[in-house]
């Protein structure tokens, strides 16, 4: 039961589909008794007539809502932040100010639709400085994140504390 409850939260928290066998190391379980714990969770669901659903993906299993409620919890839902983004961010937040030139130069020409989205949900503000786009986070950001303090030199000794563990 523990163990169909650990695969349970895993799948949950899992923003893509995962591989058994990667559940089965994290987990340091046998890969059969992982996907026997994945059938019960599914079968489960599915006798609870749940809105939710385990699909089978190849090798891959994804949790996830069932698609005549997809419109629905769209409306309420906040979207994570791809993972992509997410490298973006941190690499704004632990560099900034950073140009958006440098920023590119790290992170390649997909950082130009990371830092759009990423000022579209104020987690960033870009500033102009003559021909150079500054960027640096937003308090929103620190809020986000939950971080104590707002300022930019707060926020980066806070990182440099978390990424040192």
């Amino acid at each position: 039961m523990k163990l169909e409850k650990a695969v349970e939260a895993i799948l949950f928290l899992s923003p893509e589909a995962i591989k058994i066998s990667e559940l089965a190391k994290l987990l340091k379980e046998k890969e059969e008794m992982v996907e026997r714990a994945i059938e019960s969770i599914a079968k489960k669901y599915e006798e609870m007539d749940s809105a939710i659903e385990i699909l089978k993906i190849g090798d891959r299993y994804l949790m996830k809502v069932k698609q005549e409620f997809v419109d629905i919890v769209e409306r309420f839902a906040e979207r994570d932040l791809e993972k992509g983004t997410l490298r973006t961010l941190a690499v704004i937040a632990l560099k900034q100010p950073i140009t958006l030139a440098k920023l590119a130069k790290i992170r390649g020409n997909k950082c130009y639709d990371h830092v759009k989205k990423l000022i579209d949900l104020n987690l960033i503000r870009a500033e102009k400085k003559g021909r150079s786009t500054i960027l640096k986070t937003t308090d929103a950001f620190a809020s986000y994140f939950g971080f104590e303090g707002k300022s930019i030199e707060e926020i980066k000794e806070e990182l440099k504390k978390l990424y040192k563990r």
